[in-house]
């Protein structure tokens, strides 16, 4: 799986992110990245909002989006925004 940000809002308070499969990552079954899909999820706050307000938001054409992806991206953001 490769994690990448994808752009901010200019305020600083969102981050968009794009987790795709590295080719030879293995699945299940040992498939690999076989018919894997891109997803597409932001990471947003409002103004004088603390982390425990943070919005995770999904794109509904996105395929799934694994957990360590949210994670490693919440990470991210804390130390980014």
């Amino acid at each position: 799986m490769a994690i990448s940000t994808v752009g901010t809002d200019g305020d600083d308070r969102a981050i968009e992110f794009l987790v795709a499969p590295r080719s030879g990552d293995c699945g299940e079954g040992g498939a690999g990245a076989v018919g894997a899909e891109e997803a597409h999820f932001a990471i947003h706050r409002e103004h004088d909002q603390g982390w425990e307000a943070a919005r995770l938001t999904i794109d509904p054409l996105s395929g799934s989006v694994p957990i360590a992806a949210v994670e490693w991206a919440m990470e991210f953001a804390r130390e980014y925004l």
